[in-house]
């Protein structure tokens, strides 16, 4: 069976194709489903598997006709995807198909493929590692969130509430309306216990009304919401404590850390942990920036529809992470230039998946059954599940090819890091902190 195919290329990645099979093939096919259908249809007068082909035939068109469709089509289609050797990535989309008993059948059907790309070097390449040094006040501003962490709340009396302070209310709250009346009560002696950090202060309005209270004290004040309901509070101070914060002495050096005797050595120690964290930071750095002179050197187009389907995928993921923090900004935010923005980075994932893929195909990188377990294995343990509970649900669900290409990928990646001519130099020191 060899079709008649004509190719437009619609773009790089997106084919237009016009297939013809010749009658003589379709009729051949034809014979075979009528053959099938007179063994497995029942017809009135014959017994089961004994009906003639001639009563087949004048029985079952219809049937015939849409079995010939379910069996040709995809098997057309697999016969020259295969004979150009594409990689299909979306599709097919048939858009016209006509068939007959007589007639060649013809039709017509648009793919996506993945592009062929003409490889250029990728060993070799110079980059520069770029190490941020570990300074003082870095590990000075870890030490004083060690502090704060450690900090132990102590009740506070014989003055008023103050910035830093940790304050229990029980608060009633009221939606009024213009004359003061209340419309309905929403809050009754409920406990909250609130913070007074210089963020709460500046930016809570009801943080900045306890300020100055002392226990035992009530205050009334009513604010207008951006809803424009007027809400009414009634609060009084029930505890204040004040955070006693440990002093940086060897003794708090021992209460952190079982490795460390003195604060000199704790010092010592975050100092490493710093410059490990920085190293990393580093590495993370220096493949990004190899990955993205590959794609500069690199230009392809790649599927669309590939492309639609991973933006979709990171949008669901940034949706679920506001969702998890209780972001109460989240319906300010601009989807329209969140949605274009995913799209822009889905297109380089993709560019830079293909191109993984091609480079792991010119080395021979295989992925054994022992890194998958263990990468499987470090899944599980940020879900905090047994890592065979994880391999059966991926292996359900069709997981499991997935992760094996992505290591393939980060091996892939990793020759190009492991054969770049690397100059490694210091950065200034200043920016994010740990």
């Amino acid at each position: 069976m060899t079709p008649k195919v004509e190719v437009r290329d619609l773009s790089e990645c997106r084919k237009e194709l016009l297939i013809e099979l010749p009658a003589e093939d379709v009729r051949v096919e034809l014979e075979k489903i009528y053959s099938d259908l007179a063994h497995r249809m029942t017809v009135p007068g014959f017994r089961p598997g004994r009906v003639p082909l001639s009563v087949a035939k004048q029985r079952f068109k219809r049937e015939a006709r849409e079995e010939l469709n379910r069996r040709l089509i995809p098997l057309l289609l697999e016969r020259v995807v295969s004979i150009y050797r594409w990689r299909l990535a979306a599709g097919p989309k048939v858009s016209e198909v006509t068939v007959s008993e007589t007639e060649p059948l013809r039709m017509r059907a648009i793919i996506e493929v993945f592009p062929e790309i003409e490889m250029r070097e990728y060993r070799g390449l110079r980059a520069v590692k770029r190490v941020r040094p570990v300074t003082e006040p870095e590990i000075q501003e870890v030490l004083e969130r060690l502090r704060e962490a450690h900090a132990v709340l102590v009740p506070v009396e014989g003055r008023p509430s103050e910035v830093g302070d940790v304050v229990t209310l029980r608060i009633t709250a009221d939606e009024v309306d213009a004359q003061g009346k209340i419309v309905r009560r929403l809050l009754d002696r409920e406990e909250m216990t609130v913070e007074l950090t210089p963020e709460a202060v500046q930016e809570d309005p009801l943080a900045r009304e306890i300020v100055g209270l002392s226990p035992g004290e009530e205050k009334i004040f009513s604010r207008l919401e951006d809803s424009g309901r007027t809400i009414r509070y009634m609060v009084t101070v029930a505890e204040m404590r004040c955070k006693e914060i440990p002093e940086l002495d060897d003794e708090f050096a021992q209460t952190v850390s079982q490795r460390a005797e003195t604060l000199s050595e704790l010092r010592e120690l975050i100092r490493q942990e710093l410059e490990r964290r920085h190293a990393e930071e580093a590495e993370a750095e220096l493949r990004e920036q190899l990955l993205d002179r590959l794609l500069r050197e690199h230009r392809f187009e790649v599927p669309p529809t590939v492309v639609e389907r991973v933006a979709r995928e990171r949008l669901r993921q940034l949706t679920r992470s506001l969702a998890r923090g209780g972001d109460e900004s989240v319906s300010s935010i601009d989807w329209e230039q969140i949605a274009r923005r995913q799209v822009e980075e889905a297109a380089r994932d993709v560019r830079a998946m293909v191109l993984l893929d091609r480079i792991a195909e010119q080395e021979g990188v295989e992925v054994s059954e022992a890194e998958l377990d263990a990468e499987i294995a470090r899944r599980a343990a940020q879900r905090q599940m047994a890592p065979s509970e994880l391999k059966s649900r991926l292996t359900k669900e069709g997981g499991l090819d997935t992760i094996r290409s992505e290591i393939r990928r980060r091996k892939a990646l990793e020759i190009v890091v492991a054969s770049a001519e690397v100059e490694t130099e210091e950065t200034s020191p200043h920016g994010e902190h740990y």
